[in-house]
């Protein structure tokens, strides 16, 4: 195998697009790689400069199909890897049309409830592929258990480079990083900060949404407004990463959660709610940090506080997160990647 071709729908800000060019930026050195945008658009991320770009300027649907077959046959790859759930079905046909080898990247949550077209597609094309690659462990059960494919194998997001070597395990600060919206549940968080023992500790929320002056009236209400701060939208979650020495996420809905893992390789000691899915395969119960059942505040509450009093502990737990630097760094996803082409 000589040459990859990546097919997702644009290079935009995404989490899709941000694995994509990670993978593309580390396996260029030994690959050709193509990356087929079937949507169009400026590209957000910065790519190397060996990587070739191949762009739909001209998107609409009906000419969709169209377009893919053709950029696959002229770019003549030993691979094609889809990376979009609404595009795959179209990346598998192409391929197919062009007798390709495909393999199929699904990011999505698999409770997710997809509209009526988009699962009918993927549960007549899926099966055509050559593989397919799911995003966490949960994902692979379930989409087995649809008959997707014979062939899954669970591909995780790369982690992004963290270069802290510091384990500020006595720092009173406590983070919390996503959209501020109802599925993400900053609400619980901030009701069971103000439950806690908290004196000298503060919370920070970290990311921007619809439901921040909701939340912000919510902290006044439990008397403990000038302990939460709330950052708004930061593109340098790292600096409050270094405020703080736990990661609390009660986040209800998850694909893969890139800040818990982010946290956790900071290193910070983490605890979260055991949410479908991806929450489980990066926290293992009482080793490397706190996995709660989701919705039992109660627990949640109990172990947070155990965190903020043991110091210790927090230490043991932090140390341990450096191991995601290595386990979910772009060059293991990639040998993982490329041992399962083969």
């Amino acid at each position: 195998m000589k040459k990859i071709c990546f097919v997702l729908p644009t290079l935009q800000k995404g989490g899709m697009e941000r694995v994509v060019t990670e993978l593309s930026n580390h396996l260029v050195n030994t690959f050709d790689i193509t990356i087929i945008c079937a949507v169009g658009g400026e590209i957000k991320y910065s790519l190397d400069s060996k990587v070739r770009v191949i762009a739909n300027e001209k998107y609409n649907k009906l000419s969709l199909l169209f377009f893919l077959t053709k950029a696959i046959r002229n770019d003549n790859a030993d691979v094609v890897i889809g990376f979009s759930e609404f595009l795959n079905p179209y990346t598998i046909i192409s391929s197919k049309l062009n007798s390709k080898k495909v393999l199929v990247s699904d990011r999505s949550n698999p409770i997710k409830r997809h509209n009526l077209r988009d699962r009918i597609m993927r549960k007549l094309t899926y099966p055509l592929s050559n593989g397919l690659l799911a995003q966490t462990n949960f994902a692979k059960e379930v989409f087995m258990r649809r008959k997707f494919n014979k062939v899954i194998n669970v591909l995780s997001n790369p982690l992004i480079n963290i270069e802290n070597s510091n384990i500020n395990y006595e720092n009173k600060g406590i983070l919390m990083v996503g959209r501020l919206t109802k599925s993400k549940n900053q609400k619980e968080i901030i009701e069971i900060f103000s439950k806690v023992l908290n004196e000298g500790w503060t919370l920070y929320i970290v990311g921007g949404g619809k439901e921040r002056e909701f939340l912000e009236n919510f902290a006044i209400s439990l008397g403990i407004r000038e302990k939460v701060i709330f950052t708004g939208e930061v593109d340098d979650v790292e600096s409050y990463m270094k405020k703080c020495s736990i990661f609390a996420y009660t986040s209800l809905s998850e694909g893969f959660p890139n800040a818990l893992n982010e946290a956790m390789a900071f290193p910070l000691a983490s605890i979260a709610y055991d949410c479908k899915a991806g929450v489980s395969d990066l926290i293992e119960n009482n080793v490397n940090g706190f996995l709660v059942k989701e919705g039992d505040k109660e627990s949640f509450i109990v172990k947070l506080q155990e965190l903020m009093i043991d110091a210790n502990l927090r230490k043991s737990i932090m140390e341990k997160g450096f191991s995601n630097r290595v386990k979910y760094h772009v060059a293991t996803i990639s040998r993982n990647l490329i041992s399962f082409i083969s």
